[in-house]
């Protein structure tokens, strides 16, 4: 499972890839603060995998929380520390499914474009997502009128 789990964002591409599109655009804001959010997922997921092998091989004790995981995923369910920071499955496997879908959706957003359609409920904030969907159309529908407000300079 442990190899299956995506690889981390690296912070100074997404910063770079940011600021190309555009930093206070407010469908890149809503990126990057999902891509915060899933970040934080793998890492755990990540870091909680690590940890059950070391303490499968006696190298650490094993936690109660290391034990809770061990126990839901040997049940295919999701452990309690995955849970509280991601969002709700029926099983492991519709969990780490989700996971990987929802990184592929972000990594090809970041690194390639924007996607024509978008999968709202693999969002941590679809409500965001829509507010900024919303503020860039509004802007977008502004500029084009004419009627935003121009920059002036008093010489």
């Amino acid at each position: 499972m442990l190899e299956k789990v995506p690889e981390n964002f690296v912070a100074h591409e997404v910063r770079a890839r940011l600021t190309k599109y555009g930093v206070f655009q407010p469908m890149n804001i809503f990126l990057r603060q999902e891509i915060d959010r899933i970040q934080k997922v793998i890492t755990v997921v990540k870091q909680t995998l690590k940890d059950l092998q070391l303490a499968i091989d006696g190298t650490i004790i094993m936690s109660d929380s290391l034990k809770d995981a061990l126990d839901n995923i040997f049940d295919a369910r999701v452990p309690q520390t995955w849970a509280k920071i991601s969002w709700d499955s029926s099983t492991l496997g519709f969990w780490f499914t989700e996971l990987l879908d929802r990184d592929l959706q972000f990594k090809t957003w970041i690194f390639e474009a924007r996607p024509n359609v978008f999968w709202l409920t693999g969002f941590f904030n679809p409500q965001g997502f829509l507010t900024a969907m919303r503020q860039e159309i509004t802007r977008a529908i502004r500029l084009g009128a004419g009627c935003c407000a121009t920059l002036q300079r008093d010489d």
